[in-house]
């Protein structure tokens, strides 16, 4: 038996046999788009993942710490890191009024945040900051798995891709999402509702990994599941409302997140 094509599609002379043909040339076709969806920068997967960057994938917590408190101490405010801490994880415009207001600074926000951004930058070169162990391997496996990632960060745009491409992560991520780039700051979910959104994912199909009180309680506002880094040059955070902690990557791979057994298949 064999099929033959005609004008009209398919001659049936065997059913078993033209149906086991079609599904077989389905197969083919859904392979190939699968191919050329990934060249292409689409995913097929129904989860997605999100990474927060200052104490997740770099070191560099510390460093921000520092450069809001010489900030502050340019303009006539000396502080510890222990007052700065709980500010951590929010975007210059929302947390410079928080400090001219807390600790009655007479400078204004916008002459604090661009003395801060020379400051900044100096101190990023001075650290010689690398991303954080197990960071780079992770994102090779979520992405050999097939699944699209974002970031999300309370850190200004130029800055994300300078740090990004400095340590040598950011071909990893598919889109980049500033905190200055939406309405709301951390702890509100607005940041992580946009990542998802420019992903195509569905906010509850979507994993978090975050280091901060603030971007958790913003990840969990969201609807999205929580891996906390417990990292320890983060200063004091409360992790209590992830849904996991982990205080070394090199032991986390895309099956320490509850996904789909199917969409691993």
């Amino acid at each position: 038996m064999k099929l033959t094509y005609k004008q009209g599609g398919f001659c049936r002379k065997n059913p078993a046999l033209f149906f086991s043909a079609k599904k077989i040339l389905f197969r083919i076709h859904f392979f190939r788009y699968n191919r050329t969806a990934k060249r292409g920068g689409f995913h097929l997967k129904k989860h997605a993942f999100i990474f927060d960057m200052d104490g997740v994938l770099i070191d560099s917590q510390p460093v921000h710490y520092d450069a809001d408190l010489e900030t502050l101490a340019h303009f006539g405010v000396q502080l510890t890191r222990a007052d700065v801490e709980p500010f951590a994880g929010t975007t210059n415009p929302v947390r410079f009024p928080m400090y001219q207001e807390a600790f009655h600074v007479q400078a204004t926000p916008e002459e604090m945040m661009a003395y801060r951004e020379g400051v900044v930058r100096r101190m990023f070169v001075e650290s010689n900051a690398h991303a954080i162990k197990g960071t780079k391997e992770l994102l090779e496996n979520i992405h050999a798995a097939g699944y699209p990632v974002a970031l999300a960060s309370s850190t200004d745009p130029e800055l994300i891709r300078w740090i990004l491409e400095t340590i040598g992560l950011l071909p990893y991520f598919d889109k980049i999402v500033s905190g200055e780039e939406v309405p709301k700051s951390k702890p509100e979910p607005d940041v992580f509702l946009e990542a998802a959104r420019q992903l195509g994912a569905a906010p509850e199909n979507c994993f978090v990994i975050e280091d901060s009180t603030n971007g958790i309680r913003a990840a969990k506002a969201a609807g999205m599941w929580v891996l906390a880094y417990k990292n320890p040059t983060s200063g004091k955070q409360d992790l209590s409302l992830a849904d996991k902690v982990t205080d070394d990557f090199t032991k986390v791979n895309v099956s320490t997140f509850p996904v789909n057994e199917e969409e691993n298949a």
